[in-house]
């Protein structure tokens, strides 16, 4: 008898049979607080062993870190399984000592050297994109409004890419969600970054969030707002040094005019 293992929660595994497991109605095994699609993978098992594979091309699945693809993948005892945000233990036979322990999320960087900036991949969702809502916002009509994402999930960082645009790992156009590795280089529209887990080189520090131009030497629209404000102020600045000399004249000739004034009104009434 074979089972899978979540938090300490069992799941039977009987021979010849399939357990789909995600958050949905369809599902065997619901799993609500593991970040799962609906149905998200499969375990089958028969006389010869038990095997694995995603539900669907969307649904992103590892095995002791190595990312799954369409087709079944054998299992063997102590298997580790990341979806989501979860990580399942497959055993064989009964299931060991696990000690599972929360994990904190994997630390990584999209790392732009031509500008000398690191994007930081905190986030469960890093959204890339034109629209300014993204995370990563690049100013560029070759870019879509949402472009892509990078995704914490499965114990690593998946890249999502969109409909709207070719997003490019390492040279080659991917549309199904891929599970990024030390050094992958991820192009999109005239962005080119590089994906690491390691310490930032030096000089280069972590940014929250962050906006690119199509060009490197181009501002961003926010230092060219701050710099608009500032020129905007010194032509204030200028306008008021200018503008209070001629009030001054014009008071003092007011004057001059109103003494004229009475002056002819005494002398047409005579003596």
């Amino acid at each position: 008898m074979t089972w899978l293992e979540y938090n300490e929660a069992l799941q039977e595994l009987r021979t010849d049979s399939e357990v789909v497991v995600g958050t949905g109605a369809q599902a065997t095994w619901r799993v609500r607080r593991a970040d799962l699609m609906p149905r998200h993978f499969i375990v089958s098992t028969s006389a010869d062993g038990a095997a694995i594979r995603p539900f669907s091309s969307d649904a992103v699945v590892t095995v002791n870190g190595r990312q799954l693809g369409a087709g079944n993948s054998r299992l063997t005892d102590g298997d580790l399984i990341g979806a989501g945000s979860g990580e399942f233990r497959f055993w064989a036979t009964v299931p060991g000592e696990t000690r599972s322990v929360a994990k904190a999320p994997v630390a990584a960087h999209l790392l732009d050297l031509r500008r000398h900036s690191a994007l930081s991949l905190h986030r469960v969702s890093t959204g890339i994109g034109r629209d300014d809502s993204n995370v990563l916002v690049i100013d560029d009509d070759a870019a879509a409004s949402f472009h892509a994402e990078v995704r914490r999930e499965a114990g690593g960082h998946a890249l999502r890419a969109s409909d709207s645009g070719p997003v490019r790992v390492n040279g080659r156009v991917v549309s199904a969600p891929v599970m990024l590795k030390e050094g992958d280089e991820i192009e999109i529209a005239t962005l080119c970054v590089r994906y690491t887990r390691e310490e930032l080189p030096e000089g280069v520090g972590a940014e929250m969030a962050q906006r690119v131009t199509s060009s490197i030497g181009e501002e961003t629209p926010a230092v060219q707002s701050r710099r608009v404000r500032s020129s905007s102020v010194e032509g204030l600045s200028s306008a008021v040094t200018v503008r209070a000399p001629m009030r001054a004249v014009a008071f003092v000739s007011s004057v001059i005019a109103a003494v004229a004034i009475a002056t002819l009104l005494l002398l047409h009434r005579g003596p």
